[in-house]
């Protein structure tokens, strides 16, 4: 159709007849899955930035499905938004995102890095995560557990990247490794599962994900491991110092990549024409107890 050839998008904001360049002071956010925590509290942040520069967030979940990112996106666009702000649900742009980046609307993705020719905040992925597992290797451990969830998004590629240039820079160090773990039932399930055989069980645990290290936690203390097995998480877990022992974590720092994201797209939308910016937010590592405890 000549309507699907031209990239036509019903504007809902003509009736306003607003001027050539005129801004609506709105910014479309898209979130993967505005469930996990790190998503929402990326989404406070950055509010308060826009808030302060007197613009309006409209929001939207993908629940990490790509048919759905760019329905948002396509929604947002049509409602003549000023730019958008995406934590990708995958590597490749859906249509819609694929028409906005051609467009050179402005964007800023967070979190995870499509590979695109745009702005990007993100934690540093790759390097916390085997910062957390050289934690473990220190403490002595050789049967290290690696659990993860959806493997086509860059953060997890990224976090399992990192486990493995720990792993393979200590000799006689050994990996089991758990993959798509998307719930906190699944990687509950998967600790069980790794613990049946407890000849050949793991002496520590990696979760790459918040839900997962939840999932972790559940299963130790069922088994009765809580204080046997080393447990360290990437990302912030809310009862990491309730629980006992402490849950050691590599928190992402949500407050700094929120308001890093919104200060990019704000200065796209101001005009901006430098180069993309890849920045990358350090992480570090916070000891509670359950990184610490040495293999039985």
């Amino acid at each position: 159709m000549a309507v699907a050839k031209l990239g036509y998008q019903r504007n809902h904001n003509a009736h306003s007849l607003r001027r050539s360049g005129q801004r609506l002071g709105t910014i479309g956010v898209v979130h993967a899955d505005i469930t996990n925590p790190f998503s929402a509290a990326v989404h406070a942040a950055f509010e308060q930035v826009a808030t302060e520069h007197d613009t309006l967030l409209l929001s939207g979940s993908a629940g990490e499905q790509p048919d759905r990112q760019d329905q948002l996106v396509e929604a947002f666009c049509a409602r003549q938004v000023d730019g958008l702000a995406i934590i990708p649900t995958g590597d490749s742009p859906g249509p819609a995102l694929a028409r906005e980046l051609a467009r050179k609307t402005p964007i800023v993705f967070i979190d995870r890095d499509p590979a695109v020719a745009a702005d990007v905040v993100l934690s540093d992925h790759r390097a916390g995560a085997a910062t957390a597992v050289t934690h473990l290797l220190d403490h002595g451990h050789r049967r290290i557990g690696f659990l993860g969830s959806r493997e086509q998004t860059s953060s997890v590629r990224e976090r399992r990247s990192g486990f493995d240039d720990a792993m393979r820079l200590v000799d006689g160090a050994i990996s089991t490794v758990r993959t798509h773990l998307t719930s906190i039932e699944a990687s509950e399930a998967a600790v069980l599962e790794l613990f049946a055989d407890k000849g050949a069980a793991p002496t520590a645990l990696f979760a790459a994900q918040n839900l997962a290290a939840t999932g972790a936690v559940r299963a130790l203390h069922r088994l009765g491991l809580s204080h046997d097995i080393a447990l360290v998480a990437f990302d912030h877990i809310e009862v990491a110092d309730i629980v006992n022992p402490g849950i050691t974590t590599m928190p992402q720092n949500a407050s700094i990549v929120g308001q890093r994201a919104a200060e990019l797209l704000l200065d796209r939308i101001a005009g901006s024409s430098a180069a993309p910016v890849r920045h990358v937010v350090p992480v570090e590592l916070i000891a509670r107890g359950s990184g610490e405890i040495p293999p039985r």
